[in-house]
């Protein structure tokens, strides 16, 4: 008699899961990594204040390393096309999806340097990287810090 409650219990355990399990596949939840241009932590702050707002838009992470957003979806709301046309629209690259120029031009001096486009930052021990057009850096670097975004904290 045991047994029988006790395998009972289990079926319905395992039944249960099973429910859960198809909920979620049935809801249409996909994964989807976006390549972006952010450059630094004013660019999280503007993902972090735009992409959760996204129309489908379950959770989503940024790494700021790689300049990766990680977006869970409803697939029956969005899809992976137009969320790099929302992430455009804020000034930035998604993929191979080119950033809005005019969202761009509005973003801070320091959101616009381009990870590639240093060539070296001889001047951060003076405060600045040459890609700030002043000089004077973007206020990320810290005293004499290097941006991290060109391979070597100098």
């Amino acid at each position: 008699m045991k047994r029988l409650i006790v395998l009972a219990l289990v079926s319905l355990i395992t039944l249960g899961m099973s429910a859960q399990t198809t909920k979620s596949a049935s809801k249409g939840e996909q994964t989807v990594t976006i390549q972006t241009n952010g450059v630094c932590q004013k660019c999280a702050d503007k993902f972090k204040e735009n992409v959760p707002y996204f129309k489908g838009v379950k959770s989503y992470s940024y790494d700021m390393k790689t300049a990766k957003l990680t977006i869970n979806y409803d697939a029956k709301k969005t899809n992976p096309d137009q969320l790099r046309q929302e992430i455009s629209k804020l000034g930035y690259n998604a993929d191979n999806v080119k950033a809005d120029a005019a969202a761009r031009a509005k973003l801070p001096a320091c959101c616009r340097v381009e990870k590639s486009g240093c060539g070296g930052c001889a001047g951060h021990g003076s405060g600045g990287c040459g890609n700030h057009g002043n000089g004077q850096g973007c206020g990320n670097h810290g005293s004499g810090q290097g941006c991290g975004n060109h391979g070597s904290s100098k």
